[in-house]
């Protein structure tokens, strides 16, 4: 039975987000592209309502979708997730953050028309882009109104990969909350290097914002990396084993 399930999730429910990605990209395109003015903030909501569109069929493939919210922090904040799916970053929007500036690895920047959107929303390459130019795109990213949102393990490959410390060095500099999330079983969904969609039990979780003054003396930002780490990993691992 789950092979059947499996096959139809990857048929039916993957070929139908394919195809939302394509016509709703088709449909947007020419009006992006004839915005002159904010058109950056336009492509990040178009990103969020695409994300919104693929987190609706990740709930018909999967045997179970729960999300749990956390009251956010007035203005923008840096939200950080654990990673071990293509998927991941798609749940961030179920969080409804809707105007997000990605810092993610290059080969993304690659990709055919996703590099056209990547660099249209603002989006950071964390390979190309210096420490010094990354944290003046986001203060400028900062002063619209944007959340900056990384995957601190930098990689799918290790589910226990460690929290790099780079992320809440850069909400310290720019004195944001953190928002951390816990994202439990997109990686037995659509796991690296599979195309197949299996029925896995999906949980979204925010935790309440940390915020940098908690976390005083100059290796604070580490601390601070620790203590998310240990929270999102102990919440994944409650669920998985559950």
């Amino acid at each position: 039975m789950e092979r059947l399930r499996t096959a139809f999730n990857t048929i039916c429910i993957g070929g139908a987000a394919i195809v939302w990605l394509f016509i709703s990209a088709l449909i947007a395109f020419p009006f992006l592209w004839l915005k002159s003015k904010n058109r950056d903030r336009a492509v990040r909501k178009f990103v969020y309502v695409q994300s919104c569109g693929i987190v609706f069929f990740m709930r018909l493939a999967s045997k179970a979708f729960r999300v749990e919210k956390a009251e956010r922090p007035q203005g923008s904040c840096v939200v950080v997730a654990n990673h071990a799916s293509a998927l991941d970053l798609y749940t961030i929007s179920a969080f409804r953050f809707n105007n997000v500036v990605y810092i993610t690895k290059g080969w993304v920047f690659k990709l055919p028309f996703f590099r056209y959107v990547m660099k249209g929303a603002g989006y950071v390459d964390a390979e190309t882009t210096s420490p010094t130019e990354m944290l003046g795109i986001c203060k400028q990213a900062v002063q619209k109104g944007c959340d900056i949102v990384l995957f601190p393990q930098g990689t799918r490959k290790d589910p226990r990969a460690r929290f790099k410390s780079g992320a809440f060095y850069l909400a310290e500099q720019l004195n944001l909350p953190v928002v951390p999330i816990a994202i439990v079983g997109t990686h037995k969904m659509l796991s690296v290097g599979s195309f197949w969609i299996k029925p896995a039990k999906i949980v979204l979780k925010a935790f309440p914002a940390k915020y940098p003054s908690d976390y005083p003396g100059e290796l604070g930002h580490l601390h601070m990396a620790q203590d998310v780490k240990k929270q999102v990993m102990d919440f994944v691992d409650k669920e998985e084993f559950a």
